[in-house]
C-alpha cells in the first residue's frame, strides 16, 4: 500500500476515534490530524503549517461570509415568525410523515442551482424545525436534505458538479437535464425510505444529537416574538426569494454563454445573501423593532461562530490531503480501459471521495479519467457521468467541511453526522448506481 494512502487511513481513523470514542473536542483533534498527516506524508514542518493555515484560510475566504450571512438571515426570518409560517405550510401540504421525502425532493430538483452551503444554510433551519413540530427524527429529516443536496449538486441540472461532470465527458445538457432528473429522483425516494428504515434501528438522541457529546447545542429555530405590524407570508420570504432569483438569474445567463457584468456582480452568492441580510433587517424592523434585529443578529452571529469554526478546520485537514497528492495515487490505481466503466467510474469517484472529501473533485476525476475512452467502452457518457456523480456521494466524512455544517446546523454529536450525513448519502449513493446499471442493460 502506498505510504501516503496509509498515513491518509490513519490520520482520517484516529480523527474519529478520538472526537466519538475519546470524546475529544472536534477542533483541536482536526488540527491535530492534520499535522500529523502533513509530516508523517513528508510535507515537512513548514509546509505543513503553511497548508493548515492557508487551508482554514482559503475555504473560509470561500464559504466564510456565505455562511455567517445565511446563518444570520436564518435568525432573522425566525424572529418574523416566517420559518414558522413556512412550517405550517409545509406540514399542510405534505403531512409529518412524507415531509422527509418533500425535502429531500425539494432540495435535489428546486435547489440545484444553488451553491450547495447556500442552500444548506437556506434549509437547515427548516429541517430542524419540521422535526421539531412533526416528531419525526432529526435523522429522518437531516438525511433527506443531504441527500437532496447531494443529487443537486451532482446529478441535477444546473447543479455545479454536474455542469463540470457533463462538460467533460462531452454530454448535451439536454440529455443530461433529462436523464439526470429521472435517476436523481427516484434515488431521493428510494435512498430517503432506506435511510429512514435504518435510523429506526441505529438512532439514539442520547448519543447522537449534541448536547449527549460535547454540550454543543443544536440550532434549533427560536420562537418568534409577536410582531407589532403584520405582513403576508411573501412579503417576510422576500429576504430569501431575491438572492434566490439573483443566483438563478446569473446561472441562467451564464449557461446560456450571455455577458452580463452587473447581473454577475448581484448573483455572486456573498452579494446576494447581503442584499437579503439587508432585506431582512429592514422587514424585522418595520414588523417588530430595531432590538429585535439586534438580537436576532447577535443570536446569529454568536451561532455562525462555532459553524465558522468546524467548517475552516476542515479546511485545514482538506488542504493537508490535497497537498499530499492522494488524488493522484488513487487514479494512478486505475486505468481507462479496464473492467466494466460504470462500476469503475463510481469506483474511482467513491476511492477519491473517501481520500479527499470533496464529492466535486471526486466526480469530476473520475470523469476526466474516462473522458479519452468515453466513446468506445461500451456505455453510454451520461451513464458514465452519472456513475462518476454516484461514486462522489459515497462516504463523506471528517475530510468534508459539509460534514461539520451538518453537525453543527442540525445539532447533532459526530457520531449523529456519520449517520445523517455518511450513511444518507452513501446508500444515496449505491441506490444511483444500482439505477444505472440497470438503464445501462435497458438501453
Amino acid at each position: 500500500m502506498s505510504p501516503v494512502l496509509l498515513h491518509t487511513g490513519i490520520a482520517v481513523a484516529g480523527i474519529v476515534v478520538l472526537i466519538v470514542a475519546a470524546r475529544l473536542n472536534p477542533v483541536i483533534v482536526l488540527v491535530l490530524g492534520s499535522l500529523y498527516l502533513g509530516l508523517s506524508t513528508g510535507l515537512g514542518f513548514e509546509q505543513t503549517a503553511k497548508a493548515v493555515t492557508e487551508g482554514f484560510g482559503d475555504l473560509m475566504g470561500e464559504v466564510g461570509l456565505i455562511i455567517g450571512f445565511g446563518v444570520l438571515l436564518g435568525s432573522l426570518l425566525s424572529a418574523t415568525g416566517a420559518l414558522q409560517r413556512i412550517v405550517d405550510l409545509f406540514l399542510r401540504a405534505f403531512g409529518g410523515n412524507r415531509s422527509p421525502y418533500a425535502l429531500g425532493l425539494a432540495a435535489g430538483v428546486v435547489f440545484p442551482a444553488i451553491y450547495f452551503d447556500v442552500a444548506l444554510v437556506m434549509l437547515a433551519p427548516i429541517a430542524r424545525s419540521v422535526a421539531a413540530r412533526t416528531g419525526v427524527s432529526v435523522a429522518r429529516v437531516g438525511g433527506a436534505l443531504a441527500i437532496g443536496l447531494e443529487v443537486g449538486l451532482l446529478m441535477v441540472l444546473p447543479g455545479a458538479g454536474v455542469l463540470a461532470v457533463s462538460g467533460s465527458l462531452g454530454v448535451g445538457l439536454g440529455t443530461m437535464l433529462a436523464a439526470g432528473l429521472v435517476v436523481g429522483v427516484l434515488s431521493i425516494v428510494v435512498a430517503v425510505l432506506l435511510h429512514g428504515l435504518l435510523m429506526r434501528r441505529t438512532w439514539n438522541p442520547d448519543k447522537d444529537e449534541a448536547a449527549g457529546e460535547d454540550g454543543v447545542e443544536g440550532i434549533a429555530v427560536a420562537a418568534a416574538e409577536s410582531p407589532r405590524r403584520h405582513l403576508p407570508l411573501v412579503v417576510l420570504l422576500l429576504p430569501v426569494l431575491v438572492p434566490l432569483a439573483l443566483i438563478v438569474a446569473g446561472t441562467a445567463t451564464e449557461t446560456a454563454g450571455a455577458k452580463l457584468p452587473w447581473l454577475a456582480f448581484l448573483a455572486d452568492p456573498v452579494i446576494a445573501l447581503l442584499i437579503g441580510l439587508v432585506l431582512g433587517c429592514l422587514i424585522t424592523i418595520w414588523t417588530l423593532s430595531r432590538d429585535a434585529v439586534e438580537r436576532a443578529l447577535n443570536k446569529g452571529a454568536a451561532t455562525s461562530g462555532t459553524i465558522l469554526l468546524f467548517t475552516g478546520v476542515a479546511g485545514s485537514l482538506g488542504e493537508v490531503i490535497s497537498r499530499t497528492g492522494v488524488g493522484d495515487v488513487v487514479s494512478g490505481l486505475f486505468h481507462a480501459g479496464s473492467g466494466a466503466p460504470l462500476v469503475l467510474a463510481w469506483l474511482v469517484a467513491a476511492l477519491l471521495r473517501l481520500a479527499q472529501g470533496s464529492g466535486s473533485v471526486a466526480a469530476i476525476t473520475a470523469a476526466t479519467l474516462l473522458a479519452p475512452v468515453v466513446g468506445g467502452i461500451g456505455a453510454a457518457p451520461v451513464l458514465v457521468a452519472l456513475a462518476a456523480a454516484a461514486g462522489a456521494s459515497f462516504g463523506g466524512h471528517v475530510s468534508d467541511n459539509t460534514f461539520w455544517m451538518f453537525r453543527t446546523m442540525l445539532g447533532l454529536s459526530t457520531r449523529g453526522a456519520f449517520q445523517v450525513y455518511t450513511v444518507a448519502q452513501s446508500i444515496m449513493s449505491v441506490v444511483a448506481l444500482a439505477l444505472v446499471l440497470v438503464a445501462d442493460l435497458v438501453l
